[in-house]
């Protein structure tokens, strides 16, 4: 590692010295944010793959205002829009070469999803469990939600059993049948 380390150091126009000084700047630093390097490094992945995936950052209140604008307008069309995302999405998990798309898509999932205080995707050979709350999502967010997650599981080759949806809660649970 010390030789990797160095030929990192030089790379970058530093002394070893300068690199491990910085290290060490960098670990107090996060440990005052209550952070850890790893888990700085973890979630800059994160970012990066929710930006490879075509995901922006935005305002929740304006992605909330502009989903209760779209369903307000249309239900069955937002609903088939948000179904579709929930397709197109989990798509890019199914035609990857990650060996357990299932696994990464509930990982992600789970991690762009932190508007929602509770995040519960479980699963096990052919059945999976859905279960999102925030007290902070409209009712028209959280049904296009929902239709999303649908969207997604239909890709998995699951069918929903179980839809209860309702302001700011979702339960779905799905068997594995066939995809759409």
């Amino acid at each position: 590692m010390l030789n990797r380390l160095s030929e990192i150091a030089r790379k970058r126009g530093y002394s070893l010295y300068e690199m491990v000084n910085e290290l060490f700047a960098l670990a107090i630093m996060a440990d005052a944010l209550g952070l850890s390097l790893k888990k700085i490094v973890e979630e800059r992945r994160l970012l990066e793959r929710a930006k490879e995936a075509g995901l922006i950052l935005g305002l929740e209140s304006l992605w909330y205002e502009m989903a209760d604008s779209t369903y307000e307008k249309g239900k069955k069309t937002a609903a088939k829009t948000w179904y579709d995302a929930g397709v197109w999405f989990a798509k890019r998990y199914v035609t990857s070469e990650t060996p357990a798309p299932l696994k990464a898509f509930r990982e992600d999932l789970a991690a762009y999803t932190w508007n929602a205080p509770e995040f519960i995707f479980e699963d096990s050979a052919d059945k999976v469990s859905v279960r999102v709350a925030s007290p902070r999502f409209t009712e028209s967010y959280t049904f296009l939600f929902a239709c999303l997650l649908e969207g997604a599981l239909s890709v998995f080759g699951y069918k929903i059993t179980t839809n209860e949806v309702r302001k700011g809660v979702i339960r779905l649970e799905a068997v594995r049948g066939v995809s759409s």
